[in-house]
């Protein structure tokens, strides 16, 4: 029996196989432009024009764009030659100064020669942070983090999943740290990291002079159905071989519309639920993607819950994903200072 082609749908392939951000070279062709994407949008042009600094949460839930906004924002300082730091934050503090220097030489874009014997000043600074035998100091760290930023303004540091150290012993430093850089940048830096909201309910209580620095939380909203669409649309139009087709086809838009109600909203599981539809059509040879077999591709929810790995350990939050479910955020948290 031959296998199913996805050409019944006038595609190449399947269009949903890579879920999440850092997969994808291509981020901008995928964004949907959001509100919060106009106050980020307002920011990072007065950070470019060196008019402004900032310190800016991004909290959101599993899945809901944390990390496909700050790989957004490291694609535009690439763009336009503007110096970016991009980390993905570890779950550990001991190679969490490693990662720093690595990320800050990297975008350096020394040569081999200036390098080895005239590197600039922030560069030798930051290349001792992460020293044999060194204990992370996080008051000194953001010094020469915000010495490094400032000396390459306008510049982006962009820190992904910070709440990943949470539950480290030290991480009183790295609130020291971020506080600390936060007082020291200039007008022409951008330090920008996406948390858990429980991250940021906690650093307000335990952290009160961290979170007093922060000069923007910005809560990731839920999508409603019209960029619900959009997104599928994007994401489609990547694999699409007939033009002139509608561009969410073969979805309706009913069937739109109950996926991202049952997705809540959140564009990861939008995507992973899309992924399921789509396969049950092609399967049950229906030429369209309709509320029917949307409805009919969906996980019971005690076999979902069974497949879907809980959040346990230290490094456990309760902002995680559960059963698959992600409940919706309110489009904006008030920011901590302005």
């Amino acid at each position: 029996m031959p296998p199913l082609s996805y050409e019944r749908y006038g595609l190449t392939g399947n269009p949903f196989r890579d879920l999440a951000a850092e997969n994808l070279d291509d981020v901008e062709l995928y964004h949907v432009n959001l509100q919060v994407d106009d106050t980020l949008r307002t920011i990072k042009e007065e950070v470019l024009e060196k008019e402004n600094k900032a310190m800016v949460a991004l909290a959101g839930l599993h899945g809901a764009g944390k990390t496909e906004r700050l790989r957004l924002a490291a694609s535009e300082a690439e763009q336009r030659s503007v110096f970016s730091v991009y980390i993905d934050v570890p779950d550990r503090i001991d190679p969490f100064p490693a990662a720093l220097v690595t990320a800050f030489q990297g975008a350096a874009k020394l040569g081999g020669f200036s390098r080895a014997f005239s590197p600039p000043a922030w560069y030798r600074s930051i290349s001792a942070l992460s020293a044999k035998g060194k204990k992370f100091n996080g008051m000194a760290a953001g010094r020469v983090l915000a010495q490094a930023l400032n000396d390459n303004a306008p510049a982006f540091l962009l820190l992904n999943d910070l709440h990943n150290l949470k539950d480290s012993p030290q991480f009183g430093e790295v609130a020291g740290m971020m506080s600390e850089l936060s007082d020291r940048i200039k007008p022409g830096v951008l330090v920008m990291f996406g948390c858990y909201p429980s991250f940021w309910q906690s650093i307000q209580k335990a952290q009160t002079t961290f979170a007093s620095r922060i000069n923007r939380v910005l809560a990731l909203p839920t999508l409603h159905s019209e960029e619900a669409a959009l997104l599928l649309a994007k994401k489609l139009l990547a694999k699409r071989l007939v033009e002139n087709l509608d561009p969410t086809y073969p979805f309706d838009r009913d069937a739109i519309a109950f996926l991202n109600e049952e997705a809540n909203g959140n564009p990861r599981r939008l995507l992973e639920l899309s992924d399921r539809a789509m396969e049950y059509a092609l399967h049950h040879k229906s030429y369209r993607v309709d509320v029917d077999c949307a409805r009919n591709s969906k996980p019971a929810r005690k076999a979902e819950a069974a497949t879907t790995p809980m959040p346990s350990g230290p490094g456990a939050d309760s902002d995680a994903p559960s059963g698959g479910v992600t409940p919706s955020s309110p489009p904006y948290l008030e920011p901590a200072s302005d």
